[in-house]
């Protein structure tokens, strides 16, 4: 009988611990920390390759739950009980979007008969007043595509007029070159959704045959004078995986700072592609130098799918808010397709008058966190709750 081993390696790989039964057996012993030492399985090698290269990275941990525990004050305020302004919030100038992926989230939003963008004079009144209550960062996104909106680029502008860090989350296709210094000037970071290296293969994903357009905004992007961050986000899905190593080979020659691999949260990858995925995210890995960073999220390794939501209740939607295109403030972006998730509209009130009602309150209290969809902030709310509910007897102990 043979022992089965990676793909990788010629490791070993696990065997399964034996069954506890009413017969006597033999104890496992130390022969535990054998059978569960080093990295056994094709996941744990590419992802500790991986965490190897991360560590050297120019921008490290750019996507990391953790980044909470940067927004010191604000955790603190909202531990001592305050219902201070949100940190972040993002902002869908637009539902209407030019391109039609079929793997989109959000696709609900910009169908036939959704059009709606968020007037302008409404746009900027709410950046402003987001910038006086003390929001330190705002995320244009979508929804649709935000670039389809006539006024973002002066919103964000506008953002950085008032020292707030601002991002674009785009499928690059309108991110003309005409824009890339005033971008590159004003913006914290860019990210192009980018899913393909070839025309042939984009057309295929997004139903739209602009892929040299967005190309050469990405060049003209990455090499216009300015602090910004441009990178890319590559969605794994059967469709593209072959194509991801020729994809971030494209993205690392326009001259962008990262590419960023990634798959859908909450749903299973099929054991045949994850395998696919690892041993080509395997040769990707090697794309990483001293100015150009890959990185990998943790779902691609993990690949799980449930959650155990152990927190008494939701604390993410106090930090970052989501208006959306038609005015409706929603408690997060997991809520941007459910209407149970909407707290008021900018469209009739201040944001301050809709982030203090008492209907905002009614929705929180309200919230069946069972019910929630799958969690992309899960890690953020497990830490807050520790941090105003730690309770044990023990806390010197680790």
């Amino acid at each position: 009988m043979t022992t089965p081993t990676s793909s990788l390696s010629g490791q070993p790989t696990r065997r399964m611990l034996p069954v506890l039964t009413s017969q006597p057996a033999p104890m496992i012993n130390e022969d535990v920390a054998v059978l569960t030492s080093g990295a056994r399985t094709l996941a744990e090698q590419v992802g500790n390759k991986y965490a190897a290269i991360e560590r050297t990275h120019r921008f490290r941990y750019l996507f990391d739950p953790l980044r909470l525990l940067q927004q010191g004050d604000a955790l603190n305020r909202y531990i001592a009980g305050e219902n201070a302004f949100p940190t972040a919030v993002e902002i869908d100038p637009a539902n209407t979007c030019n391109h039609n992926c079929g793997f989109c989230i959000y696709s609900s939003l910009h169908k036939t008969g959704h059009n709606e963008h968020l007037d302008s004079d409404v746009l900027f009144r709410v950046i402003d007043e987001l910038a006086a209550g003390g929001v330190s960062s705002v995320l244009f996104v979508g929804g649709g595509e935000p670039m389809t909106h006539p006024k973002t680029v002066e919103a964000i502008e506008r953002c950085a007029e008032h020292n707030m860090s601002v991002g674009l989350v785009t499928n690059g296709s309108r991110v003309f070159p005409k824009y890339a210094r005033r971008l590159k000037q004003a913006a914290t970071y860019v990210r192009f959704s980018l899913d393909a290296s070839t025309p042939e293969l984009h057309l295929q994903m997004h139903q739209r045959d602009d892929h040299p357009v967005i190309i050469e905004n990405l060049r003209a992007l990455a090499a216009a004078d300015g602090p910004c961050t441009v990178g890319t986000g590559y969605f794994i899905n059967p469709g593209n995986v072959e194509d991801l190593i020729a994809c971030g080979r494209l993205v690392k020659d326009c001259g962008a700072d990262y590419i960023q691999y990634k798959s859908y949260s909450g749903v299973p990858i099929e054991a045949d592609l994850h395998e696919r995925m690892l041993t080509l995210l395997d040769e990707a890995i090697g794309l990483d130098d001293d100015r150009f960073d890959v990185h990998i999220v943790s779902r691609v390794f993990d690949n799980y799918t449930h959650q155990v939501r152990g927190y008494s209740k939701c604390h993410w939607q106090a930090f970052k808010p989501v208006i959306g295109a038609d005015g409706n403030v929603r408690l997060c972006a997991q809520k941007r397709t459910n209407a149970n998730g909407i707290i008021g509209n900018v469209n009739d009130k201040s944001f301050a008058e809709v982030w203090n009602s008492q209907f905002r309150q009614d929705v929180i209290t309200g919230l069946d966190l069972l019910k929630c969809p799958f969690c992309v902030h899960d890690p953020q709310n497990k830490t807050i709750e520790f941090l105003t509910a730690f309770g044990a007897p023990h806390g010197t102990f680790f």
